[in-house]
């Protein structure tokens, strides 16, 4: 199967499975529930703009980027034991290079775009397991990218255990095809109550730009919250088919650590401000049969930002 045809077969399926899972159970009520029980669907939704301050790289020049992620998610209780979602998701970047005329005689990007679609599906065992599978694809490309060249898509397993009222905690994995380069990458899964004030989790969701991270997170009063946490981030995104590298591939990989406060209003909405650091930073450039044509790294970048949520 071409892979024109592949992005069309995927994207279509997901899309039906979507659907399926969202309408064909609007009508249903859980079975085993309860009034005092979870309620049937539940929404969520996040505007995060963040702002990367200007860095050199090490081939010469400078950059700066500015980012906007969108999230909207959608859970339903089937029953006490499964749950199925859909989430929906929107990243736009913008890169300002200066005093570099290109990597590898590339030229480097101005905009990059992320759309994804995701379903996870959780089964919550009788002996306090939790299961999960969130199969997702997304389409990441520069602007005047082929967006049926575009395509990654893969799943994220998941499986933990309950040890106590406090501790959650197991071992998940992804597996990606991310513009025709296979990536596997192992995770740990947890979520700790250390104390009334303080936990342990995972601050992002595993997928195609890297496993989930972890985040410690104080909590002084029932307003307020702060954390501090750090994560592993790659991603992978088509180039302009009128480039010099004409359908090549561009790549950023990075460790980030960040800090975070939060206010809370009232019991479903929530701002957070946050700031940190990009570091170990590299920009590669391959063409477009994955073939290594050139990389840098970059200088430590640091960012601020803010995070809008709420759920309904």
């Amino acid at each position: 199967m071409t892979r024109p045809r592949r992005v069309a077969a995927l994207s279509t399926l997901l899309m039906f499975l979507a659907a399926m899972m969202m309408t064909g159970f609007a009508g249903a009520q859980p079975a085993d529930s309860t009034p005092s029980g979870p309620p049937p669907t539940s929404y969520r939704f996040s505007y995060t703009p963040v702002y990367q301050l200007e860095t050199d790289l090490d081939c010469g020049g400078q950059f700066d980027v500015q980012r906007h992620f969108v999230r909207f998610d959608v859970s339903r209780f089937i029953t006490r034991q499964w749950i199925v979602g859909l989430g929906l998701s929107l990243d736009y970047e913008r890169w300002n290079f200066s005093g570099i005329n290109g990597l590898a005689g590339v030229d480097l990007w101005d905009e990059i775009v992320r759309p994804g679609i995701s379903i996870p599906i959780i089964y919550n065992t009788a002996n306090r397991w939790r299961l999960m599978a969130i199969p997702s694809l997304e389409f990441a490309g520069a602007s005047g990218a082929e967006t049926s060249e575009s395509l990654s898509y893969g799943t994220v397993l998941l499986a933990m255990h309950a040890f106590g009222p406090n501790l959650m905690m197991g071992l998940g994995g992804g597996v990606f095809d991310r513009l025709d380069e296979w990536e596997v990458f192992p995770f740990l899964a947890i979520e700790w109550k250390l104390s009334d004030q303080l936990k342990l989790n995972n601050p992002f969701e595993a997928g195609p730009a890297g496993p989930a991270g972890l985040e410690l997170v104080y909590t002084p009063t029932e307003h307020l919250e702060m954390g501090a946490g750090g994560a592993y981030r790659s991603y992978r995104f088509r180039l302009d088919d009128s480039s010099a590298v004409a359908d090549g591939i561009g790549e950023l990989e990075t460790w980030v650590a960040f800090l975070r406060v939060g206010w809370r209003f009232g019991e479903r909405y929530q701002l957070d401000l946050n700031g940190g650091a990009l570091f170990d930073s590299k920009i590669k450039v391959d063409d477009q049969d994955g073939n290594h044509l050139g990389e840098t790294d970059t200088d430590t970048a640091p960012f601020v930002g803010m995070t809008i949520k709420g759920k309904f």
